[in-house]
This record gives structure tokens, C-alpha cells and sequence, in this order.
């Protein structure tokens, strides 16, 4: 379920599902890298396309539009270059906890220098 978005810059965004076992209903809504940084009004609107397509998407996949979690990856804090938000479909309070679980684990990964980070090393 990949979908080409316009935003009314003329600017492109991508709502792209991510088939990862660890975390199931997990898409992410991309601001091409090619298109650069995108503007503050950018953003805010990709924000604004991220919660409707989550609550869209939580009410058709799990019949509850607030199941969902929306993560912003800012540049400091993101693993890979280009904007993006994450949205995922949770259901339930394990299903939360086991997202933070799996954060988690990414993150010492990342800290230790034994996963991939493009992230700046701020002091």
C-alpha cells in the first residue's frame, strides 16, 4: 500500500507500509531526500496528512481510529537521512509496550555504534 502524495507546494510525500516482523501496521510517511529539507509549512502538512491517514487507517485495519501512534523523526534523533514521521497501528497497551520494547533496543543499538546512525553527534 505505497501512495504517492501532493502537497500543495507541488512537493511530493510518499505513505509507504513497512513489512517489518517485529512491528506489524507500521508505515511511514517520507518526504523525498531528493526534494531536499522540506518548509515549516511542509511539515506542519505532512503532520496534518500523518494523523488523518493514521485514523483512517487504525479505524479500516483495527475498527478503532485512535489506535495509533505517530513518531516524528527529527534530524538529530532520526537514523536515516530524508524527513519522515512513522505511524503505528497498535490495537492495545502490549502492543504499545512492545513498540517502545523494540525502540528501545534499536536505539542502544544505535548508541553503541553497532547499528547503522546518520544522526549528528551533538554533544
Amino acid at each position: 500500500m505505497d501512495k504517492d502524495l501532493t502537497l500543495k507546494s507541488g512537493n511530493k510525500c510518499l505513505l509507504l507500509k513497512v513489512k517489518r516482523e517485529l512491528i506489524p501496521n507500521y508505515f511511514v510517511l517520507a518526504f523525498p531526500e531528493t526534494q531536499g529539507e522540506p518548509s515549516t509549512t511542509e511539515v506542519r502538512e505532512m503532520l496534518d496528512i500523518g494523523v488523518q491517514y493514521a485514523r483512517g487507517l487504525s479505524q479500516e485495519l483495527l475498527g478503532d481510529s485512535e489506535a495509533y501512534s505517530v513518531l516524528y523523526s527529527g534530524y538529530s534523533s532520526r537514523r536515516e537521512k530524508g524527513w519522515h514521521i512513522h505511524i503505528v497501528l497498535l490495537g492495545n497497551r502490549w502492543k504499545k509496550a512492545w513498540l517502545y520494547f523494540v525502540l528501545c533496543g534499536k536505539n542502544v543499538l544505535q548508541a553503541l555504534g553497532l547499528r547503522k546512525d546518520d544522526a549528528p553527534r551533538l554533544i
